[in-house]
């Protein structure tokens, strides 16, 4: 009855360990994972959003947000979070105080879910303003342009 058992624990082991790797392949694949992040990076860009954008629509807060990550991704801004928010003369937030003004909850979901997700628009969009810039526009939520 033993070397039965032995040949059916194996057995369940396999079936086990085939399934554990279907299931990372697929978390691969298709990008179920989520993404690790720290406190710092939800402090960092929850108070980017609030900054630039506390009072607007989730689109909105979600493209602002998007644009610092598509921005640590392309190789002419900086590749750290810190780094991109806090670059000279493009986020008025950093140098008017907004920044440091509290985000609401909504704010801190929308920074949270960016972090997890990644980018919510096309990752050439690197610019966002009150007026186009870059090679065109991507997309225009109120007065802001999202730009290529």
């Amino acid at each position: 009855m033993q070397s039965g058992s032995g040949r059916f624990n194996r057995g369940l082991l396999i079936i086990a360990l085939v399934l554990i790797v279907l299931i990372i392949f697929t978390k691969v694949v298709y990008g179920e994972e989520a993404r690790e992040y720290t406190d710092d990076e939800v402090y960092m860009l929850s108070h980017l959003i609030c900054g630039e954008a506390e009072g607007c629509s989730w689109a909105m807060k979600v493209s602002v947000g998007s644009v610092v990550l598509n921005r640590m991704k392309d190789g002419r801004f900086p590749n750290t979070m810190e780094e991109v928010i806090f670059q000279e003369g493009q986020y008025t937030c950093t140098w008017d105080g907004n920044y440091y003004r509290e985000p609401s909850e909504e704010t801190i979901e929308a920074a949270k879910y960016l972090l997890e997700n990644g980018s919510a628009i096309d990752e050439s969009v690197v610019w966002q303003a009150e007026f186009p810039q870059g090679r065109g526009i991507y997309d225009q939520i109120g007065n802001m342009y999202f730009c290529y």
